[in-house]
């Protein structure tokens, strides 16, 4: 009867202390701070329970939102408003906050006596802190962030725009940007591209110890073929580093004019085939070129010059006239508006955005009137061949076509695997 009876007092307790040390433990033991190297891989969650970490005490780890600053992202975790103006004018002598973007990680920790430190991750090889001394006094730094490289490669078939076919393939927009920039004296691709065209590239990509993905890094190679003619870019450091994107011949893509007067990266990301604004382009002989956009689609110079003439101009409505080298005028016309800063005798650079498409003037919907003269007559925009930047130098060529052929072999494996998506299976760490 007494073993019973023992029995009965003793299996509760028993079951209980079964059930305590099976769970899972809570939550808040669970959550490890995100390392520098996941800035891009994960998106870390927000988190404020304190959390004890090499006897640092976690208060928040929290991603930047869109039409959040960093100052509300501190305040967040009951951190004085002293305190939280402190800790960013301390920042503002290695990064400045208002360049701080939605998904920069943020994360502050306290020390056992109180003091403060603060690490701000912004998409970059780089992180920031600011640390709190014991006179309660903050102080900034820069680290970079250890990481190796390995050598991814993607390619992708135009369905409907470049941007939104590379999308498809998960390539992040600032690796899309990047490509459309290297062909942007070679590819109007607004209106140049064609279903069923095709694209490479090869590309770094930047990993931490743990494997995680840092960063992209940059392109050393890329294909566009366009209509069955292929553009090639090889990227290429000589000895006096100087380095360019080159054709496989070792020419510079980059030229005196671009390929067209409207800005892929301000407007792509918009675009497409299926919307109810395609950029399309009317070819105009002896006039010019018609460019159907949106209104408030950013319109930038071809060339570098000298702004001769901002202001309505008729049937041409809001105007800007550019003198280029060699006798060379670019006129805009229809425009909404002026870029700010945009005057007679105003020196502009190559893509720099002068304007906005609109339709004022003349016009029966918003587009962009493109025009350019050589010595007072027309020229033919679309098949003028302007003069490139240098080329190789001869002595620096043998070592250029070691990395052409290199990069080249990357793209013609890529070419052949069954995926869309290929990462090298050599880790390379001397490019």
């Amino acid at each position: 009867m007494k073993k019973i009876i023992l029995f009965i007092i003793t299996f509760p307790l028993i079951t209980l202390a079964l059930l305590h040390f099976s769970s899972p433990p809570s939550s808040r033991w669970l959550l490890s701070p995100k390392t520098p190297e996941s800035i891009i891989s994960e998106k870390t969650p927000q988190e404020s329970d304190s959390t004890p970490i090499n006897n640092l005490t976690l208060l928040l780890s929290t991603t930047i939102r869109h039409g959040e600053t960093i100052s509300e992202s501190i305040l967040s975790a009951d951190i004085s408003s002293q305190q939280t103006y402190s800790i960013t004018q301390a920042l503002k002598s290695v990064f400045n906050p208002k360049k701080s973007k939605p998904g920069d990680i943020l994360k502050l920790k306290e020390y056992p006596d109180g003091r403060l430190l603060l690490e701000y991750f912004p998409n970059s090889l780089k992180y920031y802190a600011v640390e709190e001394s014991e006179e309660g006094i903050f102080s900034a730094y820069e680290r970079e962030i250890p990481v190796h490289k390995v050598i991814m490669g993607a390619k992708a078939s135009i369905q409907s725009s470049v941007y939104e076919s590379m999308r498809k393939q998960k390539i992040e927009v600032d690796l899309i940007y990047r490509f459309a920039d290297i062909f942007a004296w070679e590819i109007d691709f607004f209106t140049e591209t064609r279903k069923g065209d095709a694209l490479r590239l090869i590309w770094e990509q930047h990993l931490s110890p743990e494997g995680k993905v840092v960063t992209q890094g940059r392109i050393l190679a890329a294909q566009y073929i366009n209509e069955g003619r292929t553009h090639t870019a090889i990227f290429f450091k000589d000895e006096e580093n100087h380095s360019d994107y080159y054709t496989s011949q070792g020419k510079s893509l980059r030229r005196s004019f671009l390929r067209s007067p409207l800005n892929y990266r301000r407007i792509s990301s918009g675009f497409s085939r299926n919307r109810l604004h395609p950029i399309l382009r009317t070819y105009r002989p002896h006039l010019g070129i018609d460019y159907a956009a949106p209104t408030g689609t950013p319109v930038w110079t071809v060339a570098e010059g000298t702004v001769t003439f901002v202001g309505w101009d008729g049937g041409n409505g809001r105007y800007i006239k550019i003198k280029h080298a060699q006798g060379i005028t670019t006129s805009y016309g229809h425009l909404s508006r002026y870029a700010k800063g945009i005057k007679k005798g105003t020196k502009v650079k190559q893509g720099q955005i002068i304007a906005y498409v609109g339709s004022t003037g003349l016009s029966t919907g918003p587009h962009l009137d493109f025009r350019i003269t050589q010595n007072n007559r027309y020229v033919d925009f679309l098949k003028t061949k302007f003069p490139t930047a240098s080329s190789v130098k001869p002595k620096y060529f043998d070592g250029f076509e070691r990395i052409s052929q290199k990069y080249l072999s990357y793209l013609s494996i890529l070419n052949e695997y069954s995926e869309d998506i290929y990462a090298f299976p050599t880790i390379d760490d001397s490019l």
